[in-house]
């Protein structure tokens, strides 16, 4: 008899033990907001949370902040199949644009920070639509997982257009004031502040037209019913090569692989119109396990060097690139620096 008792007293102690050692390693997610700073970055040093060894263990949905069809979205698309592959999960792509980007960085935000809801990100929703006006979110509130497209932008006209160089289109806007159309990428978009910059610069009236994406500003182009666009190169090369349009010129600082005869703004001797977005790249909520995101690194490297691919990414004339997290949050330092002198609230 005290032998029973003895063991079930033994029994009872090791369940209060087990008991009490689970709920003292019980997690605490960090919040997936944090708080706004004065210098937003991408976030490289994630919390190391545990629980994240298993991942993943359902499908995993990337959002996109830009319209269908766009590079952008052709891009993530090329790279879903390989992501898929390498992670053992399905991914989905999912497209919401609106509100400079807004939208879909703020469903990213608020998502719960475990590596299942992914997002994409470029200078104009994670840096300029922050910067420009309060949208609940700063780029502090995310941390990065790398970038993987880098693309030039360039000012393209009809290929009907009176206009053959850069000057020609200066020239005209001087001499019809507020009349002349120039499309770009959203509000919140390197192309739209590059251009009100250019405007400022030299003291022109012109009408900038902002769309949802670059897909939008081509058909706007495509209609007649803007009389130029700045768009990244890989959007008008098409057109170009079906003398559609004719790029003016390029708007970054070098010249684009893709349009290599195609001078910039600075060689055609007009300056303000330069400016070096960085790479765009995927992103998840703050507070994402370390391990998590380490895994969606080495997935995005591996599916940027895949052939399959840099075969689709040939196909809609983007090279791809990659960057780690740590360099992919120093090139958004350095976005942040660049804009937020230009930005204001």
């Amino acid at each position: 008899m005290k032998s029973k008792f003895k063991y079930a007293v033994l029994g009872l102690s090791i369940l209060l033990i087990t008991v009490l050692t689970a709920c003292g390693k019980k997690d605490e997610t960090p919040s997936s907001a944090a708080p706004a700073s004065a210098t937003p970055v991408v976030s490289a040093s994630a919390a190391p949370a545990a629980g994240g060894t298993d991942y993943p263990t359902k499908p995993i949905q990337i959002l996109v902040p830009f319209s269908a069809g766009g590079a952008t979205d052709l891009a993530i698309r090329a790279l879903a199949p390989k992501l898929s592959q390498v992670l053992g999960q399905s991914v989905e792509v999912i497209d919401k644009p609106g509100g400079g980007g807004a939208i879909s960085m703020n469903e990213v935000v608020h998502a719960k920070p475990d590596g299942y809801t992914i997002g994409f990100t470029s200078v104009g929703p994670g840096i300029i639509t922050p910067l420009s006006s309060d949208v609940g979110y700063t780029i502090n509130d995310l941390d990065a997982v790398g970038g993987f497209m880098d693309n030039p932008y360039a000012i393209a006209v009809s290929a009907s257009s009176k206009y053959s160089k850069l000057q020609d289109l200066v020239d005209d806007i001087k001499a019809n004031p507020n009349k002349i159309k120039i499309g770009s990428t959203g509000p919140a978009s390197p192309s739209f502040i590059g251009l009100q910059q250019f405007a400022e610069t030299q003291g022109l009236k012109v009408q900038l037209i902002p769309f949802n994406g670059g897909v939008d500003a081509v058909n706007a182009l495509l209609g007649n019913n803007v009389d130029a666009i700045v768009n990244v190169d890989s959007e008008i090369l098409s057109y170009v090569k079906d003398n559609k349009f004719k790029a003016l010129a390029i708007v970054t600082k070098k010249r684009s692989a893709i349009l290599p005869d195609v001078q910039t703004s600075d060689e055609q001797n007009l300056t303000g119109l330069t400016f070096a977005p960085p790479p765009g790249g995927l992103i998840v909520p703050k507070g994402t396990p370390a391990d998590v995101i380490a895994k969606l690194e080495d997935a995005l490297k591996q599916a940027t060097q895949d052939a399959d691919v840099k075969k689709s990414f040939d196909n809609i004339f983007i090279e791809p690139i990659f960057a780690s997290a740590v360099d992919f949050r120093k090139a958004y330092d350095d976005a942040n620096t660049y804009y937020a002198p230009k930005l204001k609230k």
